[in-house]
């Protein structure tokens, strides 16, 4: 008989803030062993849920009715520290949980706290390094480590205490495909030794290449499925609940391929069906047909010569570009590889130590270069907008309305444009309906979009967003990069630095690979995803859309 490790008995919510339930009725078992996948779109109550479980929101924070048990005993009467024994957490944001100055140190922290004697602590912390592979990472510190390592070193961290449960939110949010993949397997041996595995993820498609043995899909707050994975994707009402359906099946879909009569739905690497080879053949004669190469010759900034290097560490290497108006352009490559570098310096954030960096004033009849080395930063944020990861580094605490609405008035724009020009932007950014919040009241997912647009609907010569998409539902995502393309239309360059498949195979016109500190020839996203060797060296994987083309169109087995 199958134990079970968690069961909700119409388990309710409120927070003592708000005056609607975030949590409303919920009932569901997991069972213990098993691998749970939690989905939703964002404020639907994926976090609040996970929260109540691993004891991080209790009965101070708000209101609870209806029961939550884990292994037995009622949680209720429980308290938070006796929780945490059986449930750990790995946070979305892995800083936030390191509290040693080196990776041995936070491993042992748990057992340190438990006054475990000294030489069994070592031992323990060995052991764990060697099964998750840190043991050449436990001298170093944890700020220098990439984001793969953060999260199996936070893993160790919660594993060496033996939680029989693990509780993961959005653990590949700010990882690179090869990474993340490499993270899911890491779960998935995980779950074969035994542990109890609960996650968040909006990145289907990837979770789907390992494997779930539940799915829960929340809705305001409501369990509107609770199943199979292949069961989820025959549902009719997939889309309407905000999730990103795997690329391969979009791209049958868009070929007006009949979903119903697919087998094997949810495996890429077997899923078939009467016609499909011939139905995808067309639409792929369809889209050669109409794909051109997009080149512009309006130029919004160039790049020559850049260098850069963090004490001894050369990050960047002799980089020349440009960049163009009316183009987006995605950066692509591992963690760690200078993007984010390489942004933060466009922005002005970090110096230019080596090259120059020139922006074409598209105001002047002749089109004058400006030396970035002679502005200040505040002129220099007059040609480039920049969004970091971090919203909590971009947002003031202000109503979400007066997040967008603040550049447009230090730059005098008149209020009745601006109620335009911020409401349209909200709307398309499914912010609207918290126009009126405290922004600090967000999730993390809507605080990244509402970051994105107080930078955006200022409209820079070229706006530079570091992973915009990480930790966003399907409609959220799509919406916000509708209003970023309606940008890019107007003439703004768009430059994001991204790990997006879907972003980069369906927004991009143009990409740009680190590999080594230096970047590759400019590409279209389709030539990309046609070369094995540079997905390899820039940590991405093959999308599943191609991986099924290669098997039905190419006969190409894929490994």
């Amino acid at each position: 008989m199958v134990e079970t490790a968690i069961q909700l008995k119409d388990l309710s919510f409120r927070y003592h803030s708000q005056a609607e339930e975030t949590l409303k009725n919920l009932n569901t078992t997991i069972k213990k062993g098993s691998k749970t996948l939690v989905l939703g779109p964002s404020g639907s109550g994926k976090s609040t849920l996970i929260s109540l479980i691993n004891g991080l929101v209790t009965d101070k924070d708000g209101e609870i009715s209806g029961t939550l048990t884990i292994d037995g005993q009622d949680q209720q009467a429980g308290d938070a520290f006796e929780r945490s024994l059986a449930v750990g957490t790995i946070l979305q944001d892995t800083d936030r949980q390191f509290v040693g100055l080196t990776v041995a140190e936070d491993i042992g922290f748990v057992l340190e706290n438990e006054a475990v004697p000294v030489r069994q602590l070592r031992a323990a912390v060995k052991r764990m390094a060697e099964r998750l592979e840190l043991t050449a990472l436990l001298p170093l510190g944890p700020e220098s480590l990439s984001g793969g390592q953060k999260q199996r070193v936070a893993m160790a961290g919660v594993l060496v205490g033996d939680s029989p449960i693990l509780v993961l939110d959005e653990p590949l949010a700010s990882l690179d495909p090869k990474t993340g993949q490499q993270i899911l397997e890491t779960i998935d041996q995980l779950h074969q030794e035994g542990i109890t595995i609960i996650m968040v993820e909006h990145r289907l498609d990837e979770v789907l290449r390992q494997g779930v043995d539940q799915v829960l899909v929340l809705q305001d707050g409501e369990f509107v499925f609770d199943g199979q994975t292949a069961d989820l994707l025959k549902e009719p009402a997939f889309h309407d609940w905000q999730l990103a359906q795997p690329a391969y099946l979009s791209w049958i879909e868009n070929s007006g391929y009949p979903l119903a009569q697919l087998e094997n739905r949810q495996d890429v690497d077997r899923v078939t069906g009467p016609g499909l080879a011939e139905a995808l053949e067309k639409l792929g004669q369809s889209e050669a047909a109409t794909s051109i190469a997009k080149v512009g010759d309006d130029e919004a900034l160039s790049v020559s010569n850049l260098s850069y290097a963090y004490g001894d560490r050369q990050i960047l290497k002799n980089l020349s570009f440009r960049i163009e108006r009316n183009r987006w352009l995605a950066l692509i490559g591992e963690n760690g590889s200078g993007k984010s570098t390489l942004a933060r310096i466009l922005a002005g954030f970090l110096p230019i130590q080596t090259g120059s960096i020139l922006a074409t004033d598209a105001g002047s009849p002749a089109g004058e270069r400006i030396d970035f080395a002679d502005l200040t930063l505040s002129e220099q944020a007059q040609y480039v907008g920049y969004v970091s990861q971090n919203p909590n580094e971009m947002l003031i605490g202000l109503s979400v309305f007066d997040e967008v609405a603040t550049g447009l008035r230090l730059r005098n724009v008149p209020e009745q444009i601006i109620e335009e020009k911020v409401f349209f932007a909200l709307k398309k950014a499914n912010l609207y309906p918290y126009r009126n919040w405290q922004s600090q009241s967000l999730s993390f997912g809507q605080k990244r979009r509402l970051s994105v647009l107080a930078v955006a609907i200022l409209e820079p010569a070229v706006l530079i967003l570091d992973e915009p998409t990480a930790g966003q539902d399907d409609v959220s995502a799509k919406g916000l990069l509708e209003y970023l393309s309606i940008l890019r239309q107007d003439g703004i360059a768009l430059v994001t630095v991204t790990h997006d498949m879907a972003l980069i195979e369906k927004w991009a016109d143009q990409v740009l690979s680190f590999v080594d500190g230096q970047l590759s020839e400019k590409m279209r996203p389709a030539e990309l995803f046609q070369s094995k060797s540079l997905l390899k060296e820039t940590a991405l994987i093959t999308p599943s859309d191609q991986i099924l083309r290669e098997r039905l169109l190419k006969g190409v087995s894929h490994d």
